[in-house]
C-alpha cells in the first residue's frame, strides 16, 4: 500500500493470511460521482458492476435486523457490552466482509428476479442497494435498538 492509497482504505489487515483492504472512503467518492451523473441521465459513463457496498457498521446492524446476516451469541453479547473491536480484528473483517457478501447475494437475486419476472436485466447494483439500507437503519433505529452496531476505533472513518 502507498501513501496515496491510505487515505482511501478503511481497513487493512491480515486476515486468515490473506491481506483484507476495504476502500470504503473511495467507493464513496465513486457512488457519489455515480449518483450526480445518474441524475443528469450521464450515469452510463461509470460501470458500477464492480462496486461493493461500503463496508461501515450501520448496514450490518440493517442486515441483522432484517434477517439477512446473523451473529453468533458471543459476537452479540460482546457487542451487546459495547467492546471495542480493534481495527483489522477478526471479528470486524468478518462482520464487514459478510456485510458485503450479503449485499451481493441480494443484488444477485435481485437480478435473477428480475430476469425470470420480466425478462429483463436489472440495473441495481450494490451501491444502490446501500443508498437503501443506510437511512433504513436510520429511519428505524428505534426497532433495531436491540441490534448493536460494531464500534472500532481507527482513522480510517
Amino acid at each position: 500500500m502507498n501513501e496515496h492509497e491510505s487515505i482511501f482504505v478503511l481497513t487493512c489487515c491480515l486476515f486468515k493470511g490473506k491481506r483484507i483492504s476495504f476502500y470504503k472512503r473511495a467507493q464513496i467518492l465513486v457512488a457519489d460521482f455515480w449518483g450526480v451523473m445518474e441524475a443528469r441521465g450521464e450515469g452510463d459513463i461509470i460501470n458500477m458492476d464492480w462496486l461493493t457496498m461500503f463496508a461501515d457498521y450501520r448496514v450490518p446492524q440493517a442486515l441483522v435486523y432484517l434477517g439477512v446476516l446473523q451473529y453468533s451469541d458471543a459476537l452479540m453479547q460482546a457487542l451487546k457490552n459495547g467492546e471495542l473491536l480493534r481495527s483489522g480484528d477478526q471479528r470486524e473483517v468478518e462482520i464487514r466482509g459478510c456485510s458485503i457478501w450479503s449485499v451481493e447475494l441480494i443484488k444477485d437475486g435481485l437480478h435473477k428476479m428480475m430476469l425470470e419476472r420480466d425478462g429483463e436485466t436489472c440495473n441495481i447494483n450494490s451501491a444502490v442497494i446501500d443508498f437503501y439500507l443506510w437511512p433504513f437503519a436510520k429511519q428505524h433505529h428505534k426497532e433495531m435498538a436491540h441490534i448493536p452496531i460494531h464500534h472500532t476505533r481507527c482513522i480510517y472513518y
